[in-house]
């Protein structure tokens, strides 16, 4: 419900009188004008906003003006509350506030604004060519508010041990767990992906718990993002992994949580095996993947997996624990405790089977490639994958 506050700023109106005097002749009209545009933080700190409307001169009559906001970069019903309505200046009140509700979402936006535009004035005027103010709405880089609703993993499993996790809990990424792909790799890594990673503190940093990976729009057709990896210093070989994450949306957008086989730098993909606990492709954001790949080489690739969602809901809405349970000769795939696809030996189509050897983690948002396609008017930029933590229990 909008809601408008009155604040009367100036003093009491003197009048005088006399004996035989009649009521005094009003004023001239004043000006209406608005006293400030404003530009915040999308944080929960600005929740509402205030705007104030000012009376150029004391008036002896009632003042009203409409007021109404307009769409700009800034979307209603996205991003703040369409409003409208009355403003009202009793006599010798010379200055109104409105309030306007933001709309706090969890997602890294650019800069947006909108208008809020004065009409209809009585008793008073509005100057040609000013009846509008901005309000501008701000997604500052290194600050990025979430909630951290969603499911929570166990804190332990019956006959296992947490032997490695990274909990983000630090003031920046920890160097002796995590190292970086750099570049656009061959073919762009070999998916035709856009993206150029970065080891920059702009594509991944470590905040209020988290670790975010962002992917940005540096220019036409061009984007950066970040590839971390434990390759070279962390391997893992069987076990419970529980990776509790958050996921961006958009067409064209391709998060990932996954591993690859530590042999993959003698034998080449796909014969070191690739373990992908997440995939999600932004043009279906309710919507994550699970999938086993294998092959003695490339012309023998084979792959299997399926998927899991939870319409109308989005995983970009709240956090969400994406695991595996991997023993030997065989892999569960789980979201949020429940299983939806298993990988074993029985399913190799007469190659190998590597997933009976260490494998490395991998944490990456993509940008464009075969399989999710590319970006479009409606992807919106920078996006950004959450993760809260990583943890191997065996």
């Amino acid at each position: 419900m909008n809601r408008v506050f009155g604040i009367l700023l100036g003093g009491a109106l003197l009048l005088s009188s006399c004996e035989g005097c009649g009521d005094p002749e009003p004023s001239n009209p004043p000006e209406i004008r608005w006293a400030n545009s404003t530009s915040v933080f999308e944080t929960s700190n600005f929740e509402t906003i205030e705007l104030e409307v000012v009376l150029g001169s004391v008036h002896t009559e009632r003042v009203t003006v409409d007021f109404e906001t307009v769409e700009g970069s800034a979307t209603p019903e996205e991003d703040y509350i369409a409003s409208s309505g009355t403003i009202v200046f009793e006599p010798g009140e010379v200055s109104q506030t409105i309030e306007l509700t933001l709309i706090i979402d969890e997602y890294l936006e650019s800069d947006e604004e909108f208008e809020v535009v004065l009409s209809n004035p009585i008793n008073g005027y509005v100057k040609i060519g000013e009846p509008s103010t901005s309000v501008g709405i701000r997604n500052d880089d290194d600050l990025i508010f979430i909630s951290d609703d969603g499911y929570q993993a166990a804190d332990s499993y019956e006959g296992m041990t947490l032997v490695w996790s990274d909990e983000f809990e630090g003031t920046s990424i920890d160097l002796s767990n995590w190292t970086y792909d750099l570049g656009n790799g061959s073919g762009g890594w070999g998916n035709n992906e856009l993206e150029t990673y970065t080891n920059s503190a702009n594509n991944s940093f470590v905040a209020d718990g988290k670790l975010f990976i962002k992917a940005e729009k540096v220019g036409d057709n061009a984007y950066t993002s970040a590839r971390m990896k434990t390759q070279g210093l962390h391997e893992f070989q069987y076990g419970r992994i529980d990776v509790r994450a958050l996921l961006p949306k958009g067409q064209g957008i391709w998060p990932a949580i996954w591993m690859l086989g530590a042999n993959h730098s003698e034998v080449g993909w796909p014969a070191c095996g690739e373990i992908d606990i997440m995939e999600l492709l932004g043009h279906l954001p309710g919507t994550v993947h699970g999938t086993a790949h294998w092959g003695i080489d490339w012309p023998n690739w084979n792959h299997q997996g399926l998927s899991t969602s939870i319409y109308p809901d989005h995983f970009d809405q709240e956090f969400h624990v994406f695991s595996i349970d991997w023993q030997a000769n065989e892999i569960r795939y789980l979201m949020d405790d429940e299983e939806f696809f298993v990988i074993n030996t029985s399913m190799m189509n007469g190659q190998p089977y590597p997933f009976n050897n260490p494998f490395f983690f991998i944490l990456n948002v993509a940008v464009g490639g075969n399989w999710p396609g590319y970006p479009d008017e409606t992807t919106a930029f920078p996006v950004f994958m959450a993760v809260d933590y990583v943890r191997v229990y065996q």
